[in-house]
């Protein structure tokens, strides 16, 4: 009896699990901070399930009704409260909580999502927005100069938007999880970018785990019409599958604020003003050092260096000296390509650095 009764409360985490993520998808919709939307979603599924168990007795057969009724309750009640919405929440709160195994994973959590039925399908939310805007069919959005949609495919946090390299566009999945954009070789070969011999590497995470990736820099792609100058991608076939090309990471992205607009399915991006920080960008191709000369009037002098293997030029660079709890900052510029560039530094007399760190704090094209 216990086993069947242990297998009978397994299975009522199946309709559980479903509308946890429903709850986090709709949270995260509409912006919520992460944390939060987890927590409060796991309160309301959990307290309500204990309750239940509590009124009925603490009885076996008590938790497994608790287990699977407030389950499929919250299921039944969320498409008359959220019209035409629980899909898209369901995909986000399942990519949300796949999250963690990478841009594979959210993948397959997304198309699971899209594969549940919910008696939402072609749903619609109720007349009171036409009888609002009666003269506003259909309701054009207004993008200002700075501003540009892309439609996207997929749902919840698996979208694919239209990148454009050259006279090339690929569909590339959306992923703020990424500081780096990545491209598989077969994409290089069709926007004609070879993958040079002395080529920096880094350390990727994907859903097989971390991989070492060789990087190219990419001297131009648009987002709509913004050109972004200066790309550094990884080159990931993990990251690439039939559907996309690779990832568009926050290297490209953060050169935008972006909104993400679910009814008209697209996402808005708007240029940022003044000159970006391009650090990630610049970092694996700029080597920068110091060395510390320590005089006996008690004057130290730094010389910060920078070695710029890209193939364009770093017009400035700030490189920062940790000593201790102290930190100064040494500027380089015009590095052009293939050279290197140097600063002097004088720190304060008495300055303790017999140790000290060397970090790359900003850069700039």
């Amino acid at each position: 009896m216990r086993l069947v009764t242990g297998l009978l409360v397994l299975g009522g985490l199946v309709p559980g699990a479903v509308a946890l993520a429903a709850l986090v998808g709709l949270g995260v919709v509409r912006g919520l901070p992460a944390f939060h939307v987890g927590l409060s979603a796991a309160l309301l599924l959990v307290l309500p399930v204990g309750g239940l168990y509590l009124l009925l007795g603490r009885r076996e057969l008590s938790l497994v009704a608790a287990t699977w009724t407030w389950p499929l309750l919250l299921l039944a009640g969320l498409p008359g409260y959220f019209p035409g919405e629980v899909n898209d929440a369901m995909a986000s709160g399942f990519a949300v909580l796949a999250a963690a195994g990478g841009p594979e994973a959210t993948r397959h959590a997304a198309r699971l999502a899209q594969s549940i039925p919910t008696g939402t399908e072609g749903a619609s939310p109720p007349p009171a927005a036409e009888k609002a805007l009666p003269d506003c069919t259909p309701l054009e959005v207004a993008l200002a100069e700075d501003q540009v949609a892309l439609p996207y495919e997929g749902l919840g946090h698996s979208m694919t938007v239209p990148i454009q390299f050259g006279e090339h566009e690929l569909p590339m999945l959306f992923d703020t999880g990424a500081s780096v954009t990545t491209l598989g070789r077969a994409s290089l070969r069709e926007i004609g970018l070879a993958i040079p011999g002395n080529a920096p590497e880094i350390v990727m995470r994907t859903a097989n785990g971390e991989r070492t990736a060789r990087l190219v820099l990419v001297d131009r792609l648009w987002v709509g019409g913004f050109a972004v100058e200066g790309v550094t991608v990884g080159v990931c076939e993990e990251c690439a599958d039939d559907d996309t090309a690779g990832l568009l990471g926050l290297n490209v992205s953060g050169q935008f604020l972006v909104t993400v607009d679910t009814a008209r399915k697209e996402v808005i991006f708007q240029a940022r003003r003044g000159r970006q920080d391009r650090v990630v960008d610049v970092a694996p191709w700029l080597k920068v050092r110091a060395t510390a000369r320590l005089f006996p009037d008690g004057r130290v002098e730094v010389e910060a260096t920078g070695e710029n293997s890209a193939p364009r030029a770093v017009s400035e660079a700030e490189v920062g000296i940790h000593c201790g709890a102290d930190s100064f900052v040494a500027r380089l510029a015009n590095i052009a390509a293939g050279e290197r560039g140097r600063a002097t530094l004088s720190l304060p007399r008495g300055t303790e650095c017999d140790e000290y760190r060397v970090t790359l704090e900003s850069a700039y094209w």
